[in-house]
């Protein structure tokens, strides 16, 4: 424990995986500051859940509006400003829609959600390396999802998404290996989540592909959301530092 003391973590989305990540970190020593799409109720619970000191604010983010991801995750930004500098970033950004066929999914609705899952991921990295490569240092993690890998049936536009996770990290992490600033990815598969919770309940195809996926995790469970906190802590660790341009699945076996 304490090996986050002094960090100053950037955490875009805090509900689900994203609120472990901020309990994990914030146990170690972190400072936080979140953002939020919409659920600005549910930010403001997970920073008063953390030990105090520990949350330094949040703010509502577009990520995928480069003003309102310059304005919150760039040098001088909200975040900057609150915690004095950014050297780890975590996104677990994330669109919640039906499962549908390609054909069957409406063009505004595809473009949503790789605007969501990203362009916006992108653009926030873009805004937040000035200031770790001029301080010689930084972690940015992107948590995104095994479908990236494998494809999920009806679910195109988000895989597509996923898997350009990849790429942005594998970049950038060229990029920057030299300034000591890594990029990296954590893959999770069904994880037990609000998100998860709804879409098992939901009818149709979503219901049906999704309860096929858990079904067919080897280790014959859903992750919890500290065992992928517990990923994203030691690719943010200063231990990992010789680690970057990676994807790390968090999955159960799922896509071994």
């Amino acid at each position: 424990m304490g090996s986050f003391d002094g960090r100053r973590v950037l955490l875009v989305g805090t509900g689900g995986i994203g609120a472990a990540v901020a309990e994990r970190l914030a146990a170690e020593g972190a400072r936080v500051f979140g953002t939020y799409r919409s659920d600005d109720a549910g930010a403001a619970a997970l920073g008063a859940r953390l030990p105090a000191g520990a949350w330094a604010g949040c703010a509502q983010l577009d990520a995928a509006d480069p003003q309102s991801a310059h304005d919150v995750a760039g040098p001088g930004g909200l975040a900057a400003s609150a915690l004095g500098g950014i050297d780890t970033l975590v996104v677990t950004a994330g669109h919640r829609h039906p499962l549908a066929p390609l054909t069957a999914t409406a063009p505004d609705v595809l473009e949503d959600i790789v605007r969501t899952e990203l362009l916006g991921p992108l653009l926030v990295v873009r805004s937040v390396l000035p200031g770790m490569l001029e301080a010689g240092f930084g972690r940015i993690v992107l948590v995104g999802s095994d479908s990236g890998k494998a494809g999920t049936l009806g679910d195109a536009a988000s895989s597509s998404a996923r898997a350009g996770l990849h790429g942005l990290a594998r970049a950038v992490a060229r990029e920057t290996a030299r300034a000591d600033v890594t990029v990296n990815v954590v893959s999770p598969g069904p994880t037990d989540t609000g998100l998860l919770a709804g879409m098992l309940a939901a009818d149709g195809l979503t219901g049906k592909v999704m309860a096929g996926t858990v079904k067919a995790v080897p280790k014959g469970r859903t992750a919890r959301p500290e065992e992928i906190a517990a990923a994203v802590a030691y690719l943010a660790s200063a231990d990992a530092g010789f680690t970057t341009g990676q994807v790390l699945s968090v999955s159960g076996g799922l896509t071994m």
